[in-house]
Parts: structure tokens; sequence; C-alpha cells
């Protein structure tokens, strides 16, 4: 717009092109009559004058295509069309550009006779920021604040501990803070003024009688030259995140704690399970690996006793930071596990002890209780199966052991010494290897007897010999049960070859003994009746001396044949005898 165009300003009105704001003067005509360099400026017009230019024209080509929103462009329109006074229209625009901005748009009649009218544009952005700016600090953790080189605040928003906002401009941190709290402060912003850095930091500060954590950023202020005139910066309440730090930093501390405990109790029960541990070697470990769960591991002392035996870990004074659990074995305590502090704690649960602390002493002395019957157990056990194994390898009869799933795995020496099979032969062979086909039929009979529960005594079996001879064995055969299940069977088998042949002599010499009697009694029948004869034709002979020499012979025959008769019962009663007492 030319000098001589602003000489023609309505009005005289030549003060307001130093405005900042946009105005714009349209006659009845709905033409441009005037304009000052601002309304240029924020339209991005540059140098075109648009004197006498058609106000639709000018604003559908400079202002509407720029707008954001349908709704302020029909607002626009229609107060062109009507001539209608708008009071104030924020609108959001974007220039060809990208840059984003609000403007502020609104007409007003200047003067009702002549008919002009004025349009006043005014860049809002920097209102419209610091609206979102307030509003998004109000009631939020973040103080913004402004101080003068001597430390006095200049500016302040959003304060929430000492005065408010106002009241504490041309104060310091003196005039506020408690000493301790300023004097912190004052160090801190000292600091940036004297370095020109950006300082981040964390402190404390006290307010309402209660303690505020602040994260603070401060940063130097600077006039147009350059120089430090000061400092500003934005405070951020972290009391809450402190708080929540600090439940997170004692919650880490617990699981941590936890964690050592439960690696504490593993590796009592890892010793508990290393094989062939002695109890001495397994309290003794026990009692250099219990520090490691308690708080103070290197401050700690452990003393194990069982059975009087003492087992000791760390300094072994008395002191009165103690703690102690009995060790019960069978139901009778055999003695305890006592940790001590060798040097005073914070008080805990109990006494400077945590109460998980309490509950891993206990387990742990539960656990060796149960661990001491265990091993107790197996010793007795370990003793009564070298008693049964001696007495096993020093018995004359066969001692078998067969698991249903691993066939025999015990058999005593008995068997080489009746079989002529060294052990390790049986136990790589099925027993039905030995039995002669003959006595498979007992054998499988007393086998189903057994795995039904039931006790099989004087199974008698045939069985083969390694040198192709036989031997005849007594089996007495009785189930393995383990947890109410039929795992196996045993064998005990007695060598009765010798009493079965003896048996069978002796019923073959009661047989043949029966028949003497019975041929002796059948002889002295048959003898008697010829007797008799002779006996009756001595006494019909003429011959006296004859016949006498006949009747001697005849007494003489009968006195034998008495005498048998008398053996013969004596044989009978002795027979009997034999056959009453089995000999």
């Amino acid at each position: 717009m030319t000098t001589s165009d602003q000489n023609r300003a309505p009005y005289g009105l030549l003060a307001l092109d130093a405005l900042d704001d946009g105005l714009l003067v349209v006659g009845d005509d709905r033409r441009v009559a005037w304009c000052n360099p601002a309304f240029l400026r924020i339209l991005d017009i540059g140098e075109e004058i648009p004197r006498g230019m058609d106000i639709s024209t000018l604003f559908n080509r400079y202002l509407l295509p720029a707008l954001q929103d349908e709704a302020s462009r029909q607002q626009i329109l229609w107060t062109l069309e009507t001539n209608t006074d708008l009071p104030s229209l924020l609108c959001r625009t974007c220039a060809p550009d990208g840059t984003r901005r609000w403007l502020s748009i609104s007409t007003v009649s200047a003067n009702t006779e002549t008919g002009f009218w004025v349009i006043r544009i005014r860049d809002a952005t920097g209102d419209v920021d610091a609206y979102h700016f307030r509003s998004a600090l109000d009631q939020s953790p973040v103080v913004v604040f402004a101080q003068d080189s001597d430390l006095r605040y200049i500016w302040s928003y959003n304060q929430q501990l000492g005065p408010a906002d106002t009241p504490i401009l041309g104060m310091t941190d003196q005039d506020i803070f408690p000493p301790d709290d300023a004097a912190r402060l004052t160090r801190l912003k000292r600091r940036v003024m004297e370095t020109g850095e950006t300082v981040r930091a964390e402190t404390t500060l006290t307010g309402e009688d209660r303690v505020h954590i602040r994260d603070l950023t401060l940063k130097p202020l600077q006039d147009a030259s350059g120089s430090i005139v000061g400092i500003t910066g934005t405070a951020l309440d972290v009391t809450e995140r402190g708080r929540v730090e600090e439940a997170l930093r004692t919650r880490t501390y617990d699981l941590s704690q936890r964690m050592n405990e439960l690696q504490c109790l593993y590796a009592v029960t890892h010793l508990v399970e290393v094989p062939g541990i002695t109890l001495d070697a397994l309290l003794q470990a026990v009692a250099d690996a219990l520090p490691s769960g308690w708080q103070y591991p290197d401050d700690t002392a452990v003393r194990i006793v069982v059975d009087g035996q003492e087992y000791l870990r760390g300094d072994p004074k008395e002191t009165p930071w103690r703690q102690e659990s009995p060790i019960i074995v069978h139901g009778t305590c055999a003695g305890m596990i006592e940790v001590r502090y060798l040097s005073g704690k914070p008080e805990a649960d109990e006494g400077p002890f945590l109460r998980e602390e309490r509950m891993l002493l206990d387990a742990v002395a539960e656990r060796l209780g149960r661990v001491i019957e265990r091993l107790r157990a197996e010793a007795a056990l370990q003793k009564s199966e070298e008693m049964f194994r001696g007495i096993a390898q020093r018995s004359f009869d066969i001692i078998i052991t067969s698991y249903l799933t691993e066939e025999v795995n015990y058999a005593s020496p008995a068997v080489e010494r009746i079989l002529g099979y060294r052990p390790e032969e049986v136990a790589e062979a099925n027993l039905e290897d030995y039995i002669l086909p003959s006595s498979l039929p007992a054998w499988d009979e007393g086998r189903r007897k057994v795995l039904r529960g039931e006790q099989v005594e004087g199974l008698q079996n045939e069985v083969r010999r390694k040198d192709d001879g036989t031997a005849i064995l007594e089996l007495n055969e009785s189930p393995i049960i383990e947890n109410g299940v039929i795992v196996g069977f045993q064998i005990i088998g007695r060598e009765i070859t010798g009493r079965v042949l003896y048996e069978r002599l002796r019923e073959q010499a009661f047989d043949m003994t029966a028949r003497n009697i019975a041929q002796f009694a059948v002889l002295a029948d048959h003898v008697r009746h010829p007797l008799q004869v002779v006996m009756g034709i001595a006494d019909l002979l003429d011959d006296e001396e004859t016949a006498e020499k006949l009747r001697e012979q005849v007494r003489r025959i009968n006195v034998r044949i008495s005498e048998l008769d008398r053996e013969w019962v004596e044989s009978r009663k002795i027979r009997e005898f034999l056959k009453r007492y089995e000999l």
C-alpha cells in the first residue's frame, strides 16, 4: 500500500498501521476501502494492494482456503453476505507451507451513516498455546518458574509449595522453604548461573508438614545479548514415584531375601540327596550352608547338635541374638539347630530375625529330622541285609529271590554246591530251564499260588544238574510284597535226593519184609499139614522103633516151625512200629 493510500486512510487512523492486529475497512459497496500492514502480513497477501477488491473475492482468495473447519468457513460467508456483526470467531488455519495458526476474526460497524464496517483479524496462536499450556499445567505435578540474578522469583505458575504464584514474586527460596531445603536449592541454582549448564537433580522439600520429592530441571535465563540474567526451571513432584520406588526397593529386597532362603533350602535338599553322604558330613554341610538364607550371612553363626555331637559354622561365642529349632526324630528331640548374629541388628519380627527366617529354620530342622530317621532306617536295613546275606551265603539250602520285572536277582552260593551252577549263571537264565519236564506241572502250579499271595511249602521238583545229573529239591516259596503289590517271590530249596532215595529203598524193604512174612506163614501152613500126615502114618506102623523115629523128626520139625511162627509175629510188630514212627 502506498503512502498516499495511507494518507487517505479513513478518519486519519494512521496510528493503526503500527498495530499487530490486522484491520480491514469495507465500504457499503462491499469493497475494500483500507487495510493496515498487519492485515496483509497475517493473510500473507504480500505487496498486492487489495483496495477496491470485493470483500468476498478477497476472503475467497486469501482466507477461506486456509480455514481447517467448515463451520468457521460458513460462519464467515454468512457474515459477509448479511453485513452482520461477528463478535469473535476463533478459527484454525493452515498456510501453504504447512504452518498452523489460530486466527481470531471479528466484525463491527464503524459508521452507520456512511455504511463502513471494520473486520479485525488477530493471530491468536500464542494465546491458544498459552491456554493449552496453562490447561495442561493446572492441577498437574509440574511447577514452572523463573528467577532473576538475585534468585528472586519473577514468574511462577502452578506453585504448590509455599506461597501461591502471585505472592511468591520477589521472594527467594530462603523466604519460602526451611533453611536446609533453601540451601540445597540455592547451591543448584548458583551452579547453573555460574556454569551456564542445564542441571537436573532430585531434591526433598518440606511443605505443609509433608516431605515432597521434586525432580528439578534448571536452565540459565539469558537476555537479548546472551548474558545470563537468572534461571528458569521446572519442578516435577515425584513423591508418589519415590514412594513407589521405595516400595519397589523394599519388595525387591524382600524377594531377594526369599530367593536366598529358597536357595538355602535347595542347598540343604541337595545335600540330603548326595549318594553315600554320612550323617556327620551332612550335618556339617548344612551348618555351612545355612547362613546364606539369613539377612546378614557374613555375621551369622550356626550350631547344630545331634545326639550330643556339635557341628559349628562361624564364631562359637554366645550372643543374645539367637533363635533355635528342635530336631525331632521318631517323636523324640534328638538335637537342635541354633542360628546366632554375632552383633546387634535392627529389630524385626523375632528380635533381629524375620518371620520368614523362623519358617526357614523350622523347615530345615524338620527336614533334618526326617533325614536322620531315613538314614537310621537305611543303616538298620543295611545291617539287616548284611545279616541276611551272611546267613544266605553260609546256608546249605538254596536261596533265590526273583522279581517279576528282573527275573532272578539273587542266588545263594549253595546253588553251586548242590547243582554245580555258579550264582551268576542262575541269575542270567529262567528258573524253568532247570526244571525237568516231569516236574513242570507242579512247578507251574506252585508259581500260580505264589503270585496269588499264597505260601507254598514242601513242593518237590526234580532239577537238572550241570553235570547232566538230576537232583530232587524240596521248595518253600513265598511272595515278595511291596506297597501291597506282589512284585516277585522267594524260594528256599533243600536237596532231598538222598532222603527220597532212602525212602524208596525203605518202602522196598517194607514190601520185601511183608512178602517174606507172608511166605513164612504160607510155608508153615504147608509144612504142618504133611507133618500131620507123617504122624498119622507113624501111628499106623507096626514097627514101633521106626514109628518113634518118625515121631521124633516130626517133633523136631514142629519146634522149628514154632520158632518161625514166633519170628513172624515179631517181624510184624517191628514192621508196624517202623511204619508208625516213619522209620
